[in-house]
């Protein structure tokens, strides 16, 4: 309800984003924030982590993507559902992988080379999951849908000046907003609040995954101290210490977005989890060119690198998603109707997983059942869906209705989708809006976006061993 009223609050498309919290909505949801530790605004645990429920209690695989369905969403559209459902996949499959991390933790402290290999192996079998099911967002969410459609709505209010949000928003009835008078602006400026939006850097998985192997990130736009293996290793032997931690700022403050539980589980694994710092001790220079296949520090390394590949691999993937999603409709601009290829969802998945998978939907429609990514709920009177935006505005205008919604029953969706266009005097002083040559696109979170993927990404390859 918060960013359907700053950033959706009234149809009129000339009407600003509003800098104004009503108490109404302030006070509860600091409340609610306040107990689960975490920032008052729209974030990755409660659009992705708190927000699905499963389609059929019956199924195989019940955390399946194609088996799962939101609660809650801004729009309605299955656009915006599978947009989130794809990041709750990926966290329920790579849950092993967390696993992993703990038990290669403590056979690190055992001294176990055969576990810490067996647990690097798991996770990158998790990681290998992730992977996949990163490529399927292209199948059911619609890159101009989702960028001027969804995008906005999940936008915080930090770096976004150009947004119409120069002070961030005034949570009102909260840090004793209600005690001072409109005019005294000296004293109500201090109080505006400014945070990030949703981010995928808020997802605590990744975050434990750079973690546990030792991956360094520095201020975007930075570089981190740079050291060949062998010097990461002779430090390691003569100060018994490991590396610095880590140091990019938006990074770690991204962790103030999750659960506390969440936040405090990172603190801990970075205090105590050795992986890196072990395998290189155990794997010396002369190994990485003369061991043999079969001696035990060559499978220990490889399954350490195999891991850090698949992250980079991931990264490389993510960056991908953004240039579409982001880059490429900033671009175009809305005036220009665009004709979005869908891949193919065999060529994402193999053949006989694709099959599997199509003969699995086919049979819940005939059923009576519905889609993977379908918004609705399996129970109306417990689970209610909730378009919270057309929700704030249903008594100004009528809401139309996605035209994605009507793929279901055909249990399909077309090869490219034409979306209806709006008017680039629309896009002044919002989050969704063509950006000129050299201009910067932010993401949600409120960074330039590729640059910092591109560094995260860097700095995963240079970690390799």
């Amino acid at each position: 309800m918060g960013h359907a009223h700053v950033w959706g609050r009234n149809g009129a498309v000339s009407e600003p984003a509003s800098e104004f919290l009503p108490a109404s909505i302030a006070v509860p949801w600091v409340a609610v924030a306040e107990f689960l530790q975490l920032n008052p605004v729209v974030c990755c645990a409660g659009v992705c982590h708190w927000n699905w429920q499963i389609l059929d209690d019956t199924a195989d695989d019940l955390m399946d993507i194609d088996n799962l369905g939101t609660i809650h969403t801004f729009s309605g559209s299955l656009d915006e559902s599978w947009f989130y459902l794809v990041t709750t996949a990926i966290e329920a499959k790579c849950a092993r992988g967390l696993s992993a991390i703990l038990d290669a933790t403590a056979a690190v402290e055992r001294d176990d080379m055969s576990q810490v290999t067996r647990s690097l192996h798991q996770i990158a079998y998790a990681l290998g999951e992730a992977n996949i099911i990163l490529e399927r967002m292209y199948e059911r969410c619609d890159p101009y849908v989702f960028y001027w459609k969804i995008r906005e709505f999940l936008a915080g209010w930090e770096n976004m000046e150009e947004a119409g949000l120069p002070y961030g928003v005034l949570y009102e009835g909260v840090d004793d907003t209600d005690t001072f008078s409109l005019d005294n602006w000296n004293s109500l400026f201090r109080r505006f609040r400014k945070y990030a939006g949703g981010s995928a850097a808020q997802t605590p998985l990744l975050q434990a995954l750079d973690i546990a192997l030792g991956i360094k990130h520095f201020p975007t736009g930075e570089r981190g101290p740079q050291s060949s293996v062998a010097e990461a290793r002779n430090k390691l032997r003569a100060q018994g210490v490991p590396e610095p931690p880590t140091v990019n700022s938006y990074l770690v403050q991204m962790r103030d977005y999750m659960p506390g539980g969440h936040r405090r589980f990172l603190e801990d694994l970075a205090a105590t989890c050795r992986i890196r710092e072990y395998v290189l001790l155990e794997c010396s220079d002369s190994l990485l060119h003369m061991g043999t296949a079969s001696d035990p520090r060559v499978l220990l390394r490889q399954a350490y690198n195999g891991c850090v590949d698949l992250i980079k691999t991931f990264r490389d993937k993510h960056i991908m998603i953004v240039s579409r999603y982001i880059i490429a409709p900033a671009k175009n601009g809305p005036m220009s109707p665009q004709r979005v290829a869908v891949p193919e969802s065999s060529k994402l998945m193999p053949p006989v997983a694709y099959m599997q998978a199509m003969a699995k939907q086919t049979s819940r429609l005939q059923s009576g059942g519905r889609m993977g990514g379908d918004s609705l709920s399996a129970d109306p009177t417990m689970y209610p869906q909730t378009n919270i935006a057309a929700t704030l505005k249903s008594s100004e205008q009528p809401v139309s209705k996605c035209p994605m919604q009507n793929m279901l029953a055909a249990n399909t969706r077309p090869k490219s989708v034409t979306v209806q266009v709006v008017s680039e005097a629309q896009d002044v002083g919002r989050l969704a809006r063509k950006l000129e040559d050299g201009a910067v696109a932010r993401g949600t979170g409120g960074t330039d976006a590729i640059q910092f993927l591109k560094q995260v990404r860097n700095e995963t390859a240079q970690t390799r061993i």
